[in-house]
């Protein structure tokens, strides 16, 4: 997916400013040098220009990049049981916490939350990343262990109820033939196992189960995108933009081999409807300006020198151009500083 950063700047050349909004409409030219006082006088020229306010506000530059929604990278299941696949999910079933994900020989094959695979068997005596997951599912799910990393009588009893549970022989030890960890509730995106084959290789792919928008975007501007970053989201055909957090950022390759970062954020759509599939923007914040004078870039003139200057209207309908410094541009307009007060009218091509 190619990235398109709107963002607004301006650039300053000898002999010419110009105001450039990257992504935006077009070019805009400023007027050559002059000095205040050369614009036009007359009330019938001014009354033929287009004008605007002198607002006070706050200015924030942001910039903006394509994606899409959806529910994220999918990421592989493998089939670590042993025996042949006897039931599988649909594509589009959601799987939350102790639901079986496959079953081999009418085993279930169960989902417990976690960022570790369970690559070895655990029992009592064993301790590690893998046995607090394990105990954190069963306290979760209502029984009595200590949520830590070790394997002690506790874990065991609680094995053994959570078996007797659901029918299972009551061993106390845990195995890939009784539970997968999972990066918390899922949704099935493809099913790659085959009932009757042998539980190997990838039987799912799988995603995160709430909707997400992504992007995919070069490492430069992931800068503007680190995990845990506040932007907005907005979902084509579905109103205004809503509030969201970046939750991961994850390097990878484009087709053309080039670097990227799938950017994944995720949001709250409150009581809003939304379609199965619709591109979408991620809108994230840059520099900002509290309180300060702006105008439409388009309402900049060449001052003095290398100098800016706006056409100030005046109450008679005559015309005075006024210096002005420029600080943040954002949104089509610029934050200016100068003889100017809120309200001022100037005159904005």
């Amino acid at each position: 997916m190619s990235v398109v950063r709107k963002r607004t700047t301006l650039i300053v050349t000898a002999g010419c400013l110009v105001a450039a909004i990257v992504g935006g409409a077009g070019t805009l030219a400023v007027a050559g040098t002059g000095t205040p006082g050369d614009a036009p006088t007359s009330s019938s020229a001014a009354s033929e220009r287009r004008t605007a306010p002198v607002t006070k506000s706050d200015l924030v530059d942001s910039s903006t990049f394509p994606g899409g929604l959806g529910y994220g990278s999918p990421a592989g299941v493998p089939g670590a049981a042993s025996g042949t696949i006897t039931w599988l999910p649909e594509p589009g079933q959601s799987i939350g916490r102790d639901q079986p994900v496959y079953a081999v020989d009418d085993r279930p094959v169960r989902s417990m939350h976690g960022a570790v695979p369970l690559w070895r068997g655990l029992a009592r005596g064993v301790e590690g990343t893998d046995v607090r997951q394990l105990n954190e599912n069963l306290a979760a799910l209502g029984y009595d262990v200590s949520v830590d990393d070790v394997f002690g009588p506790r874990t065991q009893r609680a094995v053994r109820e959570w078996q007797h549970d659901r029918g299972l022989e009551e061993t106390g030890t845990i195995d890939a033939d009784d539970v997968v960890f999972l990066d918390g509730d899922v949704r099935v995106d493809t099913v790659g196992g085959a009932l009757g084959q042998p539980a190997s290789g990838e039987v799912l792919t799988v995603t995160g189960s709430k909707r997400v928008v992504t992007a995919s975007v070069s490492p430069r501007d992931a800068e503007a995108l680190p995990v845990g970053q506040d932007v907005q989201v907005r979902i084509n055909g579905t109103g205004a933009p809503v509030d969201g957090t970046v939750s991961a950022a994850v390097p990878g390759t484009s087709k053309d081999g080039s670097a990227t970062v799938e950017v994944t954020v995720s949001f709250d759509p409150g009581d809003r409807e939304l379609p199965a599939t619709a591109t979408a923007q991620v809108i994230a914040p840059g520099q900002r300006a509290d309180d300060v004078l702006s105008v439409p870039v388009a309402a900049l003139v060449a001052g003095v020198g290398d100098g800016y200057a706006v056409d100030v209207v005046q109450p008679d309908g005559s015309v005075d151009r006024v210096p002005v410094e420029i600080g943040l541009v954002a949104s089509g307009r610029v934050q200016v500083t100068g003889e100017l007060a809120e309200g001022d009218r100037v005159v904005a091509p």
